[in-house]
């Protein structure tokens, strides 16, 4: 009874987090220049511009993620636009975990019941990373496709299931480039379960689906804006300017998504690391996934959901342990720590979440579509383009994107920043606390005022005393 009891505690506390971090969805500024890209195309305006032509968006992943998040097009408003795109956003993450959780095989000789499936589902929403369930990002989904190829590998090992399971790696890449983890675990796990051949012939399955999505997104998108938006500008990012600063402040994440699943994986290599381990796929995905991550991770603007490799292993790896503790002559006790355990996670997630709110926050952008109304033309959010979307029905440059670009060695000529820029400019808004990488004022006079408006910062000026960008 009393196990009973805190499993239900333990999913409690998984749906309340869950909500919270849809009502805290639309606080972040990332999430409204990520899901602009979807609202433009919605439009009909390329979310890949090219190098010298059309709005610069902060978009430098594959397309899938703004396909998967289109829906949110169908907003009335920025805001519920928003509250859309965050819970798409959720339930792919935890539709994946719920998925693996149910049908992810048991070790062998040991069963995993309805129970112990359900607090592996409420432990991995409680471990996960908080920031794919708050922020828009490309590797969301390309993780949730990464868990259910894998899921289909093992569950269908049939030729259209290893065909599936190509699939979903291969679109994996297509939502971010360094997404190359899985379909190389995928190679290695079926070259040593199936034999080379089996190895050789997935490696074709991921070429041939891999063309066939390449041709579609050449037809699909402008071929310079691809190459720019693709290559160019995220290769010529540069490194971080202070990698052991980076390491050090993001020491205790690291713990948990590098060294505790990697002194897992050497303490029980002889029971993982072999071909009939069902921790052998998810083990390798961790892995093989952790270079590419890591490179991401240091890159400049790069953190920790750069770092893909935790949650391919997690769900499996919680399966696997509460089956052992199940078969444990104290299995109730057991099985009720690790239910209490998952329920004090929760409990440290809520007190350590500034702003805790239980309804969307979503004032700001009441007071930015009142400002947005009144500067018809004239006001540019650098931050919060969704505003202007639906206010002008016109999308402008995003900072970021401008930071980027510059930071590439890329930076956009006087004329094209000009172009897609209010025409009768006289107001720049930004989120008061938000970020600011300095080039938005550029565009401002020298001399022009700042004012608060609620949660907003103005800088305003006279109609038509706007001088060209300063350098």
């Amino acid at each position: 009874m009393a196990l009973t009891i805190l499993l239900a505690a333990a999913l409690l506390g998984a749906a309340a987090w869950l909500w919270v971090c849809w009502c805290l969805f639309p606080v972040s500024v990332w999430n409204d220049v990520r899901l602009a890209p979807s609202l433009a195309l919605a439009r009909g305006v390329s979310f890949y511009p090219g190098e010298h032509a059309g709005a610069v968006t902060t978009w430098i992943y594959g397309p899938l993620p703004i396909l998967f998040w289109l829906p949110a097009a169908l907003a009335s408003t920025a805001a519920h636009a928003l509250e859309i795109a965050g819970a798409i956003n959720i339930l792919g993450t935890v539709a994946a975990i719920a998925a693996t959780c149910a049908w992810w095989p048991a070790p062998a000789g040991i069963s995993i019941g309805v129970r112990e499936r359900l607090l592996a589902a409420a432990l991995a929403v409680a471990v996960w990373p908080f920031a794919s369930f708050q922020y828009l990002q490309a590797d969301n989904l390309a993780i949730a496709l990464g868990l259910l190829g894998n899921l289909l590998l093992v569950r269908q090992p049939t030729r259209t299931g290893r065909w599936s399971a190509a699939l979903l790696a291969v679109a994996g890449i297509a939502c971010k480039q360094t997404s190359v983890g899985i379909a190389a675990a995928q190679v290695v796990w079926l070259g040593a379960v199936f034999g080379p051949r089996e190895a050789g012939r997935h490696i074709g399955h991921c070429v041939v689906w891999g063309l066939l999505l390449a041709g579609w997104m050449i037809a699909s998108f402008d071929v310079d804006g691809l190459k720019t938006n693709l290559f160019t500008v995220p290769g010529r990012l540069p490194w971080a300017v202070d990698p052991l600063g980076r390491i050090f402040d993001t020491a205790p994440q690291l713990v948990i998504h590098i060294a505790i699943p990697g002194m897992v994986l050497w303490l029980a290599r002889k029971w993982i690391w072999t071909r009939d381990s069902i921790l052998f796929l998810p083990s390798l995905s961790w892995l093989l996934a952790l270079p590419s991550s890591a490179a991401a991770f240091m890159k400049f603007g790069g953190t920790l959901n750069s770092l893909q490799s935790l949650p391919y292993w997690l769900p499996a790896a919680l399966l696997a342990g509460l089956g052992l503790l199940r078969a444990h002559r104290q299995a109730v006790q057991a099985l009720s720590v690790a239910a209490a355990t998952a329920i004090l996670i929760y409990g440290v997630r809520f007190a350590q979440t500034r702003s805790l709110c239980f309804l969307p926050a979503t004032e700001h952008y009441r007071q930015a579509t009142s400002l947005a109304d009144a500067l018809h033309g004239q006001i540019w959010f650098p931050w919060n383009p969704l505003v202007t979307i639906y206010s002008e029905n016109r999308f402008y440059h995003v900072e970021d994107g401008l930071c980027m670009r510059f930071l590439a060695g890329r930076p956009l000529t006087v004329a094209h920043a000009r172009q897609h820029l209010p025409p009768r400019m006289c107001m720049i808004a930004s989120r008061r606390e938000g970020p600011d990488w300095g080039i938005a004022l550029h565009f401002a006079p020298p001399d022009a005022r700042t004012d608060d408006f609620g949660l907003w910062t103005l800088h305003s000026w006279p109609p038509h005393s706007a001088s060209p960008p300063r350098g």
